[in-house]
């Protein structure tokens, strides 16, 4: 990555001092105390909020058999706070995606194909089907990839299911963060 350009005929010095000067700068911001979670008026929030995440669904077609959605969270290590809780909403899609009401949730470290350790979650639908509130009793720590899998059982009716995602951090009246828009594509089966 080049930092500065110079123009035709600048000397070599004073490139190598901007360079140095450069090279101190970033040594001196890296070498900082982290910040600790962020505290306003007795509220909890991110230092780094999350901004990674998809959400995930083998079965691509209608009304097709052993479904389950996961929800995949780039936690990052700079967040300074435990992830407390996700809320998941339904912004768009023909029906509500948990159209049948609560569905078995569990949650683990990893991706859907990698799974690690088990996480204690507690999952509460809306009553209209299109909001979800996953807590985690034990707050996850930052630095990890979180997943929550919801065992839909049949996937919901041919449409794009849009949903927006956000991060609740462990604490005192805690400020959701939003973390984006996630997409399911669910088809309709190829009839010949």
């Amino acid at each position: 990555m080049r930092l500065s350009t110079f123009a035709k005929g600048t000397s070599k010095s004073t490139a190598k001092a901007a360079a140095i000067a450069t090279s101190l700068t970033v040594a001196l911001l890296s070498s900082l105390a982290p910040v600790r979670s962020v505290d306003l008026n007795g509220q909890t929030s991110f230092v780094a909020v999350p901004t990674k995440a998809k959400l995930v669904n083998y079965q691509w077609y209608a009304f097709q058999g052993k479904a389950v959605i996961y929800v995949v969270l780039e936690f990052p290590a700079g967040a300074e706070a435990g992830l407390g809780a996700i809320n998941l909403d339904q912004i768009r899609g023909v029906q509500p995606a948990f159209r049948r009401g609560a569905v078995p949730v569990r949650a683990f470290l990893g991706t859907p194909r990698r799974e690690g350790e088990a996480i204690a979650a507690d999952a509460e639908f809306s009553d209209r089907a299109r909001n979800v509130v996953v807590r985690f009793p034990q707050a996850v720590p930052p630095g990890n990839t979180v997943t929550v899998a919801f065992q839909l059982g049949t996937n919901p009716p041919a449409d794009l299911y849009t949903f927006s995602l956000s991060a609740i951090p462990a604490g005192p009246d805690p400020i959701p963060q939003l973390v984006g828009v996630l997409q399911m594509d669910i088809l309709q089966p190829f009839r010949r």
